[in-house]
């Protein structure tokens, strides 16, 4: 039909004209693997109803709750989302093993995914922190479980709904995903695998372990964002811990590291927590490093300055008892205030040491 022969009808007698003259137009097949791969079930629209209700009664139902604690004290949240970051052998397995530890003694079930490492690596780790073989705790060990097959997450529902307040360790995400990091829309698909996890039990713990991005490395940009590849997952978590391996003497038998609490969506954030793992006695201790400054850290010092035949500069010093050079630094200056230390050409003197040549002049 024309412009000129439109002109004389009636909007509705258009429309009729163009409907009844409408040719089909061919559509082509429709690859089978495009699409959503995981479709809701039947009946549910993929949408879930809406429920409002009024404020007074939110708070009176909210009333009994048990308010946020900690699992880990400071570090780790008793229930929820857990995001934790870090570089390839900075300490997170070892982290994901204390949480693991720590929850089994309490009597709650653990579910253990371990993608990375060999067996007798992890048997060790297991052994090294003197978790017994009757804790309650799953393991599945690089059997290839990926987030994006409904078959494996619905058996981990399953399980975590049959369980009072369970923990589930997923050990490394990049094990778990075979994707594009980068992609928005497929971190999105993760983060919708996470919640469906997350939302079987609300009394259930769910650890992530990430590996930090270059930039992370580098500590540019917002801490809370130093996981590698979208930020999606910066905004999935409850809290968000990014580690950093520590060094310690060699031949010590400690495993160290230090944990930032970069993101805590119920409390405080933005400090730091040095853990020691003690490989002959199998203890673990922590400490936030404000509280540790330590009293630790200033006996090492002063202890290496004490036996030492000339001034040690604060460089030399660190390397010596395996510490890092920032912190070695602070204490330095700290302890000369405090007449602890006096700085002199090539480094520091501990002033105790100096005393006591003294007295041993004038006797």
């Amino acid at each position: 039909m024309s412009g000129t022969d439109a002109a004389s009808l009636s909007d509705a007698e258009v429309i009729k004209v163009v409907t009844t003259n409408r040719k089909p137009v061919p559509v082509p097949p429709v690859d089978p693997r495009t699409g959503n791969q995981s479709p809701e079930p039947v009946g549910t629209g993929g949408t879930i109803p809406l429920t409002f209700e009024p404020l007074a009664t939110f708070l009176e139902r909210t009333r009994n709750l048990p308010p946020a604690r900690w699992l880990v004290e400071d570090v780790v949240p008793e229930a929820g989302r857990l995001f934790v970051v870090a570089a390839p052998n900075a300490g997170k397995t070892w982290l994901a093993l204390i949480i693991t530890k720590e929850a089994a003694a309490q009597g709650r079930r653990v579910f253990t995914i371990l993608e990375e490492g060999g067996a007798r690596a992890t048997r060790d780790r297991f052994e090294n922190l003197g978790i017994p073989k009757e804790a309650p705790i799953d393991v599945a060990h690089c059997q290839g479980f990926l987030l994006r097959d409904a078959a494996s997450r619905l058996q981990l529902v399953e399980r975590l709904r049959a369980e009072d307040a369970p923990v589930l360790i997923l050990d490394p995400l990049v094990s778990m995903f075979r994707g594009n990091e980068n992609d928005t829309e497929e971190m999105n698909q993760v983060r919708a695998h996470l919640d469906e996890l997350a939302r079987a039990n609300p009394k259930a713990l769910i650890v992530l372990l990430h590996h930090t991005s270059k930039a992370g490395e580098r500590g540019e940009g917002a801490a809370v964002y130093a996981g590698r590849g979208s930020t999606v997952l910066g905004g999935w978590a409850d809290v968000s811990l990014n580690l950093r391996h520590e060094r310690s003497p060699k031949g010590a038998g400690w495993v160290c590291f230090s944990v930032l609490i970069a993101k805590n969506r119920d409390g405080e954030r933005d400090y730091r927590v040095r853990f020691e793992v003690s490989l002959s006695d199998r203890s673990v201790s922590h400490i936030r490093e404000e509280a540790a400054r330590p009293i630790e850290l200033r006996h090492a010092i002063r202890d290496a300055l004490k036996v030492a035949t000339a001034p040690l500069s604060g460089n030399t010093l660190a390397k010596q008892i395996g510490r890092r050079k920032d912190d070695v630094l602070k204490a330095m200056n700290e302890m000369e205030t405090e007449g602890e230390l006096r700085k002199v050409k090539g480094g520091f003197l501990c002033t105790e040491t100096e005393s006591s040549e003294d007295e041993e002049r004038e006797s």
